[in-house]
Order: C-alpha cells, then sequence, then structure tokens
C-alpha cells in the first residue's frame, strides 16, 4: 500500500513537472548547459520554448548556436529557418533553407519538409513559380501531409493553373483521404469553371451539412456558371441570413465574415462586400483576402474615408 502511494506521488510530481510551462523549461535547460555545457538538442529544446513565449530573437540565437555546433543538421536548418521566417526576416530564412537543402539526409522527409517551409517563404515573397517548384518537390518525397497539397493548390491558384490544381488535389485525396482536400477540389473546380462536376458534389454535401450557408455559396457559384441567376440569388440569400444568426456583432469569426463578404459580392453588392472584406482582414484573416479587396477596387468600388473624430473642445 505505502509504495503504491508513493508511486501516485511520484507520479504526480512529474506531471507537474510537465506542466510548470515554457519559463521552467527555459530556466532548467539554462541550469544544465551551464554545467553540462552547450549542446545542440539542449539549445533547439530551449530555443522551442523561446517560441511559445514569442521570444524569437532567443530562439533565433539559440538556433544558430545549435548550427554551429550541428552543422549537418537539417532539423536544425529548418527550425532556424522557421524562426526567421516567424521573426520577418524572409532574406535570412531563404538563404538558412537553401543551405539545408544542400545538406545529404538518409531521411527524405526532412527533405520534404524543408522544401515545403521554403516554398512557404517563397510564395511570401510571391515568388510562387519556385515555390510551386518546391511543393512538387517535396510531394515526391512525402505524400501523406494534406497540409502540403492546400500550399500547392494555392499556388496553383495564383499560377491560374486549374487543370493542375484539381488532379493535384485528386492525387492528394488518393493518397491522404483529408476531408479538407474534398473540399478545397470543389473549389478548384469551381474555379476551373467546372460547374457541372461541381454541383453534384455541393448537392450532396449540403443535403448532409446541418449548417448550409458555406455550402449555398459554393452552389450559388455553380448555379451563376451554369446560368441560374435567380436560383443563385435565392442561395446567397439564404446563406446572408444563416450568417447573420451565427455571427457575433463584438467577435465576429474571420470565416463567416469572408462567407458573408463573398456572398455580398455575388449579389453584386460591391461596397459592403468591400466594407466585409476590410473587417475580416482587421480581424486577421489570412493575406490572401487582400486578392479580393484589390479585385473589387479594381472594378472601380472604394469605401468613403473615414470621418475624423471631432476634437475635445468643440
Amino acid at each position: 500500500m505505502r509504495a503504491t502511494f508513493l508511486f501516485f506521488c511520484c507520479t504526480a510530481v512529474l506531471t507537474c513537472a510537465a506542466h510548470e510551462g515554457p519559463e521552467a523549461e527555459i530556466a532548467e535547460l539554462t541550469e544544465r548547459m551551464q554545467v553540462n555545457g552547450e549542446t545542440a538538442s539542449a539549445l533547439a529544446e530551449r530555443a522551442i520554448e523561446y517560441r511559445v513565449l514569442g521570444k524569437l530573437a532567443e530562439a533565433t540565437k539559440d538556433l544558430e548556436r545549435a548550427t554551429l555546433l550541428a552543422p549537418k543538421s537539417i532539423g536544425l536548418c529548418r527550425e532556424l529557418a522557421r524562426v526567421q521566417f516567424l521573426g520577418g526576416k524572409a532574406g535570412d530564412a531563404l538563404a538558412t533553407a537553401t543551405r539545408g537543402l544542400a545538406l545529404k539526409t538518409d531521411e527524405p522527409a526532412d527533405l520534404a519538409a524543408l522544401r515545403m517551409l521554403r516554398a512557404e517563404i517563397l510564395r511570401a515573397q510571391n515568388d510562387d513559380k519556385k515555390a510551386l517548384e518546391d511543393c512538387d518537390a517535396a510531394l515526391r518525397l512525402h505524400r501523406q501531409n494534406p497540409e502540403w497539397y492546400l500550399l500547392r493548390s494555392d499556388l496553383q491558384r495564383r499560377l491560374k493553373m486549374q487543370k493542375e490544381r484539381v488532379a493535384g488535389l485528386e492525387e492528394g485525396i488518393k493518397a491522404t483521404g483529408a476531408g479538407v482536400l474534398e473540399i478545397e477540389r470543389i473549389e478548384a473546380l469551381l474555379d476551373a469553371a467546372q460547374f457541372a462536376a461541381a454541383l453534384p458534389v455541393i448537392e450532396t454535401e449540403l443535403a448532409d451539412s446541418r449548417i448550409k450557408s458555406s455550402w449555398l455559396i459554393r452552389r450559388a457559384r455553380a448555379r451563376l456558371g451554369l446560368g441560374k441567376k435567380a436560383e443563385a440569388e435565392d442561395d446567397l440569400k439564404a446563406a446572408l441570413k444563416e450568417i447573420a444568426g451565427r455571427l457575433h456583432p463584438k467577435t465576429p469569426d474571420v470565416p463567416l465574415l469572408l462567407d458573408k463578404a463573398l456572398a455580398l459580392d455575388l449579389l453584386g453588392e460591391k461596397k459592403d462586400a468591400l466594407r466585409t472584406y476590410e473587417e475580416a482582414r482587421s480581424k486577421g484573416a489570412a493575406e490572401s483576402v487582400k486578392e479580393k479587396i484589390k479585385a473589387i477596387q479594381d472594378s472601380g468600388t472604394t469605401l468613403p474615408a473615414a470621418t475624423p473624430a471631432p476634437s475635445p473642445d468643440k
């Protein structure tokens, strides 16, 4: 009985220690390195904790030191490049990733992950063609990560490679079975103007879905493409009604704002669509929202300048 009690006490202590938080981990790792000397693995561990705390400068410094101690580690190069990228140093991140790709490895998955990271960096620099080359190379090495197919899909969308995008997503669905790729494939079919192919899939999803606004908007896009304007407008109005019931006025959900903006845009309510896209951007929507805003602005729609607040003495 006493032994059992001691076992549970020890387990509880270990569990508490495992949840002390990043600050405690950093202190422990620092103390260990002061006693035993720096190692690449300890520096990398501490860098992870710094990154959790948002201390990217400290994480970068540790990872730079770690790569000096283990210059042939692709994993360390990848982590350093990622932290540099998160810290807004895309040029340094690109150089680090490229240096890592020159290293030899027996682990193709490591090489693939580094290629995908470089693809992210290149995409941020609007070098979509080179980014796509990295995506294709990575997916030849490792085919099981759905997120990688999504990144390639976005690049192909930006490059207007619609047929290749659909084919690539179908390849990803076969390799991973991920439902998120099924949805992306429908988006790709709509962007490729393959409305007749997309519509029956959308109908099935719409029938099975409890929350229907996103699927109503997709069906509206397909119906507009097939010349069924009245039915499309009905779908868009129904979608906006559902969104209005779910959208919190003070803390609106960004995906819902984006759906609302798209529905308004498709209905021709350009100013309201632009205003909603701008709100989504202010709430942290992905960078791709800028494309939507620019497309509406290029059509000649702009919002009036904000009226300055009156001064307190007036």
